[in-house]
């Protein structure tokens, strides 16, 4: 992993950490070192939780996702913050825990599909963001298209069970709701 302190950092909500290729998307580019990713305790079992609850014969494996996940990114696990959601003030009060872990270790964004529990209004307030998953992809490969696109292919490359070319991980992509940065990638897609 390449050095990230002069790289912003983003709280990854629950639902961006749920589905497989997005979360395997966001953590390739954390590998890279494009940026910091965070979560808690709770996010992730929010994530894993609903997702055992679809899969029970999976739990084994996704609470062994938890342990990687936090063995290869230990700077991302956010503890002590719980002081701060009492006062927090969102339309979901079940989503000021996802803030109240942002403000506390000073992250940029929120990464979340859920934009409207995170008004612009009140992020502002604490100098942060929201942007959705394909928001903060497409971001990234605008600001570091190289390393974003090896990032990616080196994540494709890993894909051994089903294996995927670049169309077929193109096409995964769109159907995670990827797609502003499918369009990015469409014109470069041998590059990945």
């Amino acid at each position: 992993m390449r050095p990230i302190t002069d790289r912003l950092s983003a709280v990854l909500d629950a639902n961006v950490l749920y589905p497989f290729l997005v979360r395997d998307v966001l953590l390739s580019f954390a590998d890279a070192g494009l940026y910091r990713p965070l979560w808690t305790d709770r996010i992730n079992e929010e994530w894993s939780s609903n997702l055992i609850e679809k899969l029970p014969g999976k739990e084994a494996q996704i609470r062994a996702t938890i342990q990687v996940m936090n063995g290869a990114f230990p700077e991302a696990l956010v503890r002590q913050y719980e002081d701060l959601i009492e006062n927090l003030q969102l339309p979901d009060i079940d989503d000021r825990h996802v803030l109240a872990a942002a403000i506390h270790c000073g992250a940029s964004v929120i990464v979340t599909e859920n934009l409207k529990d995170f008004p612009s209004v009140i992020l502002e307030q604490y100098g942060l963001d929201a942007l959705t998953a394909d928001e903060f992809v497409l971001n990234a490969l605008e600001i570091y298209p190289a390393d974003a696109v090896k990032a990616l292919k080196r994540m494709r490359l890993r894909y051994a069970a089903p294996p995927y070319d670049q169309e077929q991980l193109l096409q995964a992509m769109l159907r995670c709701g990827l797609g502003r940065t499918v369009a990015f990638l469409t014109p470069q897609v041998e590059s990945l």
